[in-house]
């Protein structure tokens, strides 16, 4: 049936333009041919042309199975498996953005934050204050209250005090090394570290788009033998993290 195959075909040359709109977004930001948010906007339009190449490969699979037919089998199933591949990143960051405050700063201690020396000094006009802010307000699952409250109820995992979250019976120069060691396991890059002051900052990049977002750990003495580690991640760019920095957070203290 002409119809089948010409749904088959849309469907491709959609993909196609998803495809190219997607690879000119994260090409463009990386090599600094275009700001970020720039890029966001040429990837959401990837993204629609995506979903609208999703529902032409549907409509061509529902055709091929009432008819039990194969025309325009090929570009039919590209279209369909290339869909589905292309709007997995998109769709399912946007899930975690729906389900993750709107912040782009988090903290094991939002009380007292550890704070970024070296890396403060990297900041440019137009990126994010290093400066703290969790009594911004924000609105997550359903009420409006602070970004401190929004931590402390809902990622009681991450901001738990660090002697209810591990008693280490181990000095602060053990502790602080072993943080380091756990850093570069993570993948980040070090930047700057003082075992004197207990301080380590580090960066990490994002995947598609290598947005750096800057982090600080915090080693302090805790009572007569012990440590307490804090530690710390924050966007440059962006209010929204879509729950990258909370999940970094998490990541870290389960390498600890």
């Amino acid at each position: 049936m002409r119809s089948q195959r010409l749904a088959a075909q849309f469907a491709a040359a959609i993909l196609s333009l998803a495809g190219l709109a997607a690879l000119c977004a994260v090409g463009g930001v990386r090599l600094g041919l275009m700001p970020f948010a720039s890029g966001l906007t040429v990837m959401t339009a990837s993204v629609w042309l995506g979903l609208v190449a999703l529902a032409a490969s549907l409509a061509w699979l529902f055709s091929a199975l009432k008819r039990n037919k194969g025309d325009g089998k090929r570009p039919g199933m590209i279209a369909l498996v290339g869909s589905l591949a292309l709007l997995w990143t998109p769709l399912h960051t946007f899930y975690q953005g729906m389900t993750s405050p709107a912040i782009h700063d988090a903290s094991t201690d939002p009380e007292d934050p550890p704070q970024f020396v070296a890396l403060a000094k990297l900041r440019q006009p137009g990126m994010n204050a290093v400066a703290y802010d969790g009594q911004r307000q924000i609105r997550f699952r359903g009420e409006t209250n602070t970004a401190d409250y929004m931590l402390h109820t809902y990622y009681t995992d991450i901001t738990m005090p660090s002697s209810k979250r591990a008693r280490l019976q181990t000095t602060p120069a053990q502790m602080f090394w072993h943080a380091f060691e756990a850093a570069k396991r993570m993948g980040w890059t070090i930047v700057d570290f003082s075992e004197k002051d207990g301080r380590i900052e580090a960066t990490d990049t994002s995947f598609w788009f290598g947005q750096p977002a800057d982090i600080v750990i915090r080693v302090q003495p805790a009572g007569a033998i012990g440590a307490r580690l804090d530690v710390r991640s924050q966007s440059r760019m962006g209010t929204r993290d879509y729950g990258s920095n909370i999940a970094r957070l998490k990541h870290y203290l389960e390498a600890l």
